[in-house]
């Protein structure tokens, strides 16, 4: 089980689809706002309207907790992006949306988005101009640059890494690596192709408090390289998913601490290019919640169920 493991591990760092550099629409707080008093119409119930606040009160009522905790999570979001002074223009959501539909078509195919299309009786530049003033787009934009902006902030770790089935196998590749170098006695491990024992990670970059998930990058690891030089590896390092990693710091870029304002551009720009995974936006929107403090009521009409 442990080389199945190891391969899907491998398999799912180096060949993650499209869809993964996106962060979906459940990786979003709901909108709690409601200007229009809650009339307004969120959906149909065997063609009867269902109102925002007849559907807010409901889910009040039947699961406060997770009602309350979404509040929290979206009024985290929109006190930062407040604080921050986030704002976006027309034509940087234009830009988004058609970020957007580029990964619609990387992920559908092209004859699969032209079906979208068709389907919905709409051409391209509706459909695009459609998301474009969306409330989703904007939203999601406003979570993409506030997760971006505080990763600049953080120092960047830049990481190569082995991983092996069995402890011998990685204390043979580090005795090698301290020869040879780290990439000559990769290459010379992996020659002949890729073992079901051990393999190479493709190179990841992530920000210190978010380290990569998939394959975990353990906090005793982390701890390890950070007190590396670039260049230099750790020794033999155990995961707690039942493998061993040689991890080398391939770069380190120090946090720069800037105001919102300083780096907007730099901020729109990176996440256009490459916009931020659900995983991260998740990860960000978890650690703020995990540092709030909410305080349930207990005493309220229902028992505080």
């Amino acid at each position: 089980m442990r080389p199945l493991l190891l391969a899907a591990l491998l398999f799912g760092a180096g060949c993650a689809p499209a869809s993964a550099r996106e962060a979906r629409l459940d990786a979003l707080p709901p909108r709690p706002e409601a200007p229009d008093g809650g009339d307004e119409i969120v959906a149909l119930l065997d063609g009867k309207p269902l109102t925002a606040r007849s559907v807010a009160d409901r889910m009040l009522e039947l699961d406060p907790r997770h009602a309350i905790d979404q509040y929290v999570r979206w009024k985290i979001l929109e006190d930062r992006r407040a604080a921050l002074g986030v704002v976006q223009s027309p034509a940087e959501l234009r830009r988004r949306a058609e970020v957007y539909v580029g990964h619609l078509k990387r992920q559908e195919g092209e004859a699969g988005f032209r079906a979208r299309l068709a389907a919905e009786g709409i051409t391209e530049e509706a459909y695009r101009d459609r998301l474009a003033s969306s409330r989703f787009l904007n939203q999601r934009l406003v979570l993409e640059q506030i997760v971006r902006y505080h990763a600049l902030l953080e120092d960047t770790l830049e990481i190569d890494r082995m991983a092996f089935v069995e402890e011998a196998d990685a204390r043979s590749f580090l005795e090698a690596a301290r020869a040879r170098g780290f990439d000559a006695a990769a290459e010379e491990l992996l020659r002949d192709g890729r073992s079901p024992r051990y393999g190479r990670i493709p190179r990841e970059l992530f920000p210190r408090s978010s380290p990569p998930a998939n394959p975990v990058l353990d906090a005793w690891v982390l701890e390890a390289l950070l007190k590396l030089r670039p260049g230099e590896f750790t020794g033999v390092e155990t995961s707690r998913s039942n493998l061993y990693y040689v991890a080398r710091l391939a770069g380190l870029r120090p946090g720069r601490k800037a105001s919102y304002g300083e780096r907007r551009e730099e901020v729109l720009e990176s996440l256009l290019r490459d916009p931020p995974s659900d995983a991260d936006c998740r990860a960000w929107i978890d650690r703020e919640f995990a540092k709030a403090k909410v305080e349930y009521r207990t005493d309220r009409k229902d028992g505080g169920r």
